[in-house]
């Protein structure tokens, strides 16, 4: 199917990976450990502090919380303000989020060229951005068609924790296109790996063909 398919619409969110020691990594890890316990208020209380003084991380994270509406209005203007904050700093969270912001047309006029420069800014330590790029070089999302860097960007993006890269690989596989050509054996094989993850999407995929191994059907 050469279609294009839907945009993106899955954000990077805030991961619970604790910094080194330091007053900064401290509030930082504190404000973390609000929003894990949905204590929002005070987690934007340490986020604004930090990113007033210019800490990306943090930039970021206040961006997602009003881009997601977590402990406040939903407001994509101020979201894009700290994204754009964050990723002037190359944070590549923020690279990735502000780039589905340009893919979608969310808050910013749609352009697709300027999400797929981000994502490749991103995608060199950012899996879901690795998928997200992957996405583009299928879908000629703001650059040429080009199955092998979308194969590729895919397997990238799975293999570094992004497990929903293994799923598009395989529906890439199981739709076929003229220099990739349609296969089922290697769509499974990927499903598998991802299923494994428990990833439903794939698990659906499996059971559709009738492809879902006896030990994953659990």
């Amino acid at each position: 199917m050469l279609a294009l398919k839907r945009p993106l619409k899955r954000l990077a969110v805030m991961a619970l990976v604790f910094w080194p020691i330091g007053a900064e990594a401290a509030n930082y890890n504190d404000a973390l450990q609000y929003i894990q316990a949905a204590k929002y208020g005070l987690a934007m209380k340490e986020f604004k502090q930090l990113a007033e003084e210019g800490h990306a991380p943090s930039q970021f994270s206040l961006g997602l919380m009003y881009h997601l509406g977590r402990g406040v209005e939903k407001d994509h203007a101020v979201a894009y303000d700290y994204y754009k904050r964050s990723a002037l700093k190359e944070h590549p969270p923020a690279l990735n989020n502000i780039g589905m912001m340009y893919l979608n047309g969310d808050y910013v006029a749609q352009n697709r060229d300027v999400a797929f420069r981000l994502f490749q800014k991103a995608s060199t330590t950012h899996s879901q951005a690795m998928d997200n790029l992957g996405q583009c070089f299928e879908n000629a999302w703001g650059t040429e068609r080009n199955i092998r860097r979308a194969k590729e960007m895919y397997q990238l993006s799975g293999e570094n924790g992004y497990i929903k890269g293994w799923y598009h690989l395989g529906r890439l596989f199981e739709k076929g296109y003229p220099d990739t050509p349609k296969d089922d054996d290697k769509a499974v094989e990927w499903y598998v790996k991802a299923a494994e993850k428990k990833h439903k999407k794939s698990i659906n995929r499996l059971n559709r063909l009738g492809r879902l191994p006896a030990e994953l059907a659990q």
